[in-house]
């Protein structure tokens, strides 16, 4: 028999294809043995065409991308508040697998919901829980994951989850305040656009028209609007196509190594942002850093954990440099002053720690100080983008009314 299905790889990638198998149970196991987590299977209908099939499955992986990443945002938010629960459980002593059964009844997202269900099964067949996790690389990183493992190779999984519940809240506190930050100037971006727009397909034209059957020259000012606005009534399709090729190739570009290289480059050289984007980043990555050392994950495999978090090509290859020279023997603040990532009173305090045997302590606290500094430079940038982009709209439209105004300013100059 012929199933199809729709599955999540070990990386968070949808696949949509299927698969021959005697029974839907069969199906499932092979799936699963590959490391697919399944999202949807059914039996293929014998009678529907090859074309439908193809147009079915492509129509499902959309549906299923937008479930996914709408999904990925609520588990966010949803996995400090597992972690807070079984922690809070197992702290007052109640079994590991009654713990979850009780966190199941209270999850809403679905696919969260399925991953816990999947965890617990697996922990009942006699699985580690760090090891049940690993199945769910979309909900779980491997920051997560190997925090748990140490937390249970030391016996200590409650105070482990507590941390990693910790962790997660500063990080969507953290993200919602960028997001916050950003919220506003975006909107006053696509506001202006969207009036901008109305102007030039709606008003332009029918002052245009009025214009003509005056017969009378206009001014270059006015000339230029009415040919733009001409243009976008007359050509909006090839505007919009090439909009759609731009953010097709765009994405595509950005997928490579080199553009995901050179995008990354832009980043830490942007006016204005790349200040607050470098302030995330030593946030990130001190944060991070420390809480891995704190719960005695090994020095070097921290590294290469929050080299993965990183999310920046450039920094992600300074990381790896300065891990090879810690595993070479060099110390952390040594090895980071090599590669130039971090300014140097950080470097200072991180070897102040080192002296001191507290370099998980100092690096979390540098976490909490750039938090605070990322928050005066949401703040920062905000009052500075606003007016910026009041004077850029206000320009723009200024500059359109001003070229509709001039014919008629003339033709009063004319009649007078």
């Amino acid at each position: 028999m012929i199933f199809e299905y729709i599955a999540l790889t070990s990386k968070g990638e949808t696949v949509a294809d299927i698969i021959d198998a005697p029974s839907e149970v069969i199906a499932r196991q092979r799936l699963r043995s590959n490391g697919f987590y399944i999202v949807k299977i059914s039996k293929q209908d014998s009678e529907t065409t090859t074309t439908i099939e193809t147009s079915s499955n492509i129509f499902n992986t959309i549906i299923d991308k937008i479930s996914y990443y709408i999904s990925l945002q609520l588990s966010a938010k949803e996995i400090s508040t597992f972690s807070r629960q079984l922690s809070t459980m197992l702290k007052a002593g109640m079994p590991l697998l009654t713990s979850i059964s009780n966190i199941i009844d209270q999850i809403e997202n679905p696919i969260f919901k399925r991953a816990i269900i999947d965890v617990k099964t697996k922990v009942e067949e006699g699985s580690s829980l760090s090891n049940a996790l690993e199945r769910h690389h979309y909900i779980f990183n491997e920051m997560y994951i190997n925090m748990i493992r140490v937390g249970e190779s030391l016996g200590s999984l409650d105070s482990a989850l507590e941390r990693l519940a910790d962790l997660e809240e500063k990080r969507n506190l953290l993200k919602s305040k960028v997001q916050s930050a950003l919220w506003y100037p975006a909107f006053m971006i696509l506001f202006a656009i969207a009036v901008v727009t109305f102007l030039m397909i709606s008003i332009i034209p029918s002052l245009g028209r009025m214009f003509a059957e005056l017969g009378k020259d206009l001014p270059l000012p006015t000339k230029i609007v009415m040919g733009t606005s001409n243009f976008i009534v007359s050509f909006w399709y090839v505007i919009v196509l090439i909009i759609i090729l731009s953010i097709y190739y765009f994405n595509r570009y950005k997928k490579t190594e080199e553009g995901r290289r050179k995008i990354d480059e832009l980043k830490l050289k942007l006016p204005i942002a790349s200040s607050l984007y470098k302030k995330i980043l030593i946030h990130r990555f001190t944060y991070n850093l420390g809480v891995l050392l704190s719960n005695k994950v090994d020095v070097i495999k921290s590294f290469e954990i929050v080299q993965r978090l990183m999310r920046n090509s450039i920094i992600e290859e300074n990381i790896k440099k300065a891990a090879k020279m810690v595993q070479e023997g060099s110390s952390i603040s040594n090895a980071l002053s090599k590669e130039r990532f971090l300014p140097q009173y950080i470097i200072g305090m991180i070897a102040a720690g080192e002296s001191s045997d507290t370099v998980d302590e100092m690096l979390l606290n540098i976490g909490k100080i750039y938090e605070n500094e990322i928050e005066l430079s949401i703040n920062s940038m905000t009052s500075l983008i606003e007016p910026i982009i009041i004077v850029c709209m206000g320009f723009v439209i200024g500059l359109i009314v001003i070229s509709v105004l001039l014919p008629i300013f003339e033709m009063n100059l004319i009649v007078k």
